[in-house]
């Protein structure tokens, strides 16, 4: 593993959050159409959880269910990178 400096870490971490706010917004979005499947198809089930693995199956569910894994990647990143930021500070400040 190649070290970083402090700036190219927080900088990654920036980038990180651009990310994370991009897929945000497609997620955003991603709702309302689930809003709408669940409003069009909902008289043709028994129950919510039907529908709900319906909407699954569909190209915009699993589109949402990947989104939904990029964002949980890009927090481990982001968490992952904090704790790197830290430990380098303390390593500054001479503290372990």
């Amino acid at each position: 593993m190649t070290s970083k400096s402090p700036h190219q870490l927080a900088e990654e971490r920036i980038g990180m959050a651009e990310e994370y706010s991009r897929y945000s917004g497609l997620y955003a979005e991603m709702i309302k159409h689930r809003a709408e499947h669940y409003k069009n198809h909902r008289h043709n089930f028994k129950s919510d959880t039907a529908v709900q693995r319906e909407w699954e199956m569909t190209e915009k569910g699993v589109q949402m269910e990947i989104i939904k894994m990029k964002l949980k990647t890009i927090e481990k990143k982001m968490s992952a990178t904090a704790t790197m930021l830290r430990l380098l500070e303390n390593e500054a400040k001479n503290i372990y």
